[in-house]
């Protein structure tokens, strides 16, 4: 028995070995595309499940700052409600204090001048 066969049969022949070939090939590679979508799937909908975390996160984190930022100003008007009745309290007690030190300095040097007059005379003669 002889195998005979011409250039378009060798031809067909191998086409058809390349396309069984390239078939063998592609179904692994269709294969590892699919558990590779599943992946993607799995990794967007755990992504998806931590930005809503994140997203939670922020929100809470956004109430408190506006917390704190109300704490904030709460305690800058605190302050300028102390400054002010500081300033009020120096205001009403400056005064009559200074006016008390005044006196008693004023007390202190008209008792001076007072004791110690030294008596002298009515004339130049010396006499009293």
């Amino acid at each position: 028995m002889t195998i005979s066969a011409n250039l378009y049969e060798i031809a067909v022949l191998l086409i058809a070995l390349a396309v069984l070939i390239f078939v063998l090939a592609l179904v692994p590679a269709l294969l590892q595309l699919k558990r590779t979508i599943k992946a993607v799937e799995d990794l967007t909908i755990e992504g998806k499940r931590t930005v809503e975390g994140v997203n939670f996160i922020v929100r809470k984190a956004g109430d408190q700052v506006e917390d704190v930022e109300e704490l904030v100003k709460k305690a800058k008007d605190l302050g300028m409600k102390v400054a002010g009745i500081a300033d009020m309290v120096v205001e009403n007690v400056k005064g009559p204090i200074i006016s008390g030190i005044s006196f008693l300095f004023g007390a202190e040097q008209g008792f001076k001048r007072f004791f110690s007059r030294e008596k002298k005379g009515g004339g130049e003669d010396g006499k009293q």
